[in-house]
């Protein structure tokens, strides 16, 4: 059960720059439902694989920063504000690492830099300001989910330093061939994600539950969806490769996942409407 005094609005100004995030992943989100419209204008080359993968990374993305804008309060600030300064840190030490993937001359290139390092700054210093705030509802998940989701937190984060250090290597399965700068930007998804897994292992309000729950859901239903879109057009993925099979696996225990948080949240909605009306 949250009640206001436990979960406070948040500033203004952090609700405008979920604002312009939203803005931002939702030309991202192009990526994948426009990708001839959207790619060519993008800061770097895309491959068609690239393209599609990344549009389903924002369309995940687009349905946290809507949560974020239209609730405002400490629930679920306290899980989109440590992923969104996690992706947007990861995503931006990747690129200026590669700046040969970037034309000075485009404006593309600015506004990247831009639009990735203010929020970067403003949702850091939140982050800093909050940090001694209690959750907004205390209590763990349930056992069985609190153990998935400390054992889904190691592997997401493991992965994730392990493709950021070694692309090349951590990427090898993958059903298409990542570069260096493809595999240290996509390990900002794995390490966001592990981020948002020990924070809802430790609490989760049913808001939070349903933002990852979202985030999940649509991104391994997306990043699946994007790779047959792309093979029946291109027909590149070895179908009978363990990789690629590995691979889908992967995402569609993702998908998996994000449905079971969606059903958690549901139940622990249900629970706290249930206390509610028992209280005399």
């Amino acid at each position: 059960m949250l009640v206001p005094s436990a979960n406070p609005a948040m500033p203004a100004l952090q609700r405008l720059v979920f604002l312009i995030v939203a803005l931002v992943v939702l030309f991202g989100a192009g990526l994948f439902f426009l990708p001839d419209l959207v790619a060519p204008r993008w800061p770097w080359a895309l491959t068609p694989f690239n393209t599609r993968f990344l549009g389903a990374v924002y369309v995940s993305e687009l349905f946290a920063a809507i949560i974020a804008v239209t609730v405002n309060r400490w629930a679920p600030a306290r899980l989109i504000v440590p992923q969104a300064v996690t992706f947007t840190a990861v995503v931006t030490i990747a690129s200026l690492l590669h700046l040969d993937r970037f034309d000075p001359q485009r404006r593309a290139t600015w506004l990247w830099f831009v639009l990735y390092t203010v929020p970067l700054l403003i949702l850091t210093y939140y982050l800093w300001r909050y940090r001694h705030l209690p959750p907004a509802h205390p209590a763990p998940p349930e056992r069985p989910w609190r153990s998935y989701l400390l054992g889904q937190g190691a592997v997401l984060g493991l992965y994730g330093v392990g493709l950021f250090l070694a692309p090349g290597l951590f990427s090898a399965f993958w059903p298409w061939p990542l570069d260096s700068f493809h595999g240290q930007v996509y390990s900002a998804v794995f390490l966001t994600g592990a981020v948002g897994s020990f924070l809802l292992a430790r609490a989760a309000a049913p808001v939070e539950l349903l933002t990852a729950g979202l985030a999940q859901g649509v991104l391994g239903g997306f990043a699946i969806a994007g790779l047959v879109i792309v093979d029946g057009a291109v027909h590149r993925v070895t179908w009978t490769a363990p990789g690629t099979w590995l691979w889908i696996g992967a995402f569609a225990i993702v998908l998996a996942a994000g449905l079971g948080l969606l059903w958690q949240a549901r139940v622990a909605a249900r629970v706290g409407r249930d206390q509610v009306a028992a209280m005399p």
